[in-house]
């Protein structure tokens, strides 16, 4: 918890960037199986379609012998910096630059079931387990583009309430992509739903040797719950994320230090009559 603190008074900014992260200062890394491939992906996501402008996230998809896991790059930077930070003596860390998409999935090669671990500002980190799907792609046999150099064919599939088009490589006979999707004769290089709140496109791909890490954290903030749970909570959040916040801190308002976009400070209870638009990844 004293890794906490520093976060209890805290100014923020009523905008659409709601879903801030916070690092995590790892305990114990315990590799789980050993990477065979490494696929790096730009992730441009929105909180809902109708949100002016994306964030950006740059995603790793490691595909080892049994598993594949699909994490932020920029969130595990940060871990990594704020841990050895406090680790040299450090009463300061740095924090999560950005708005990153929280969620890590380590899925396996075969299987109907991934593991899942979502973190939200301020609140427990959320472990649970989800399905994983059994997709039907359609061929679009005539469209063809070139991604990374790599001849690539189209798909399109529908899945949990969203239409998703896909470029993958034959040439890459690897049938994986980014968070649940694969089944494909080749390797998804490139990902969007019709709305375009969730796009990846890969930017590099190589072949590789290294562990696949499952991370424990310092603050043992975890909380095991169902995929249900999480969306429900994530609900309450963009509802009015000021209080949840907070909720989170025992009800205290006083430890929150609200500040709008005139950079002026907000009353706490006005504050919490603010709502974000919200479209979950998957709909249903």
């Amino acid at each position: 918890m004293k890794y906490l603190l520093c976060l209890l008074f805290v100014s923020l900014w009523i905008t659409g960037a709601a879903q801030e992260s916070h690092s995590r200062i790892i305990d114990k890394a315990t590799p789980v199986d050993t990477a065979r491939y490494k696929v790096t992906y730009s992730l441009k996501y929105k909180l809902h379609p109708d949100q002016r402008d994306a964030f950006n996230d740059t995603r790793i998809v490691q595909i080892g012998k049994h598993s594949i896991k699909d994490y932020s790059d920029i969130i595990n930077h940060f871990d990594s910096l704020a841990t050895e930070q406090i680790r040299r003596g450090a009463e300061s860390y740095s924090n999560v630059s950005g708005n990153p998409w929280p969620l890590e999935i380590i899925r396996p090669l075969r299987g109907l079931k991934a593991d899942l671990k979502y973190r939200l500002s301020l609140s427990a980190f959320f472990i649970y387990s989800d399905s994983v799907p059994s997709l039907e792609w359609r061929f679009c046999d005539e469209a063809t583009d070139s991604i990374m150099g790599y001849d690539c064919r189209k798909a399109t599939v529908e899945f949990a309430g969203r239409n998703y088009t896909a470029w993958f490589t034959p040439e890459i006979p690897l049938p994986f992509g980014p968070y649940k999707f694969g089944g494909l004769p080749g390797l998804i290089l490139k990902l969007e739903d019709a709305e375009q709140q969730f796009v990846w496109e890969a930017k590099g791909f190589e072949r590789t040797n290294t562990p696949i890490m499952e991370y424990t954290y310092l603050d043992g903030n975890d909380k095991r719950c169902t995929a249900a749970d999480v969306e429900k909570t994530l609900a309450r959040y963009f509802k009015s994320p000021v209080g949840f916040m907070i909720s989170e801190l025992g009800g205290d308002s006083n430890r929150i230090h609200i500040v709008g976009k005139d950079g002026k400070r907000m009353n706490n209870a006005d504050a919490s009559q603010m709502s974000i638009p919200y479209k979950p990844l998957e709909i249903k």
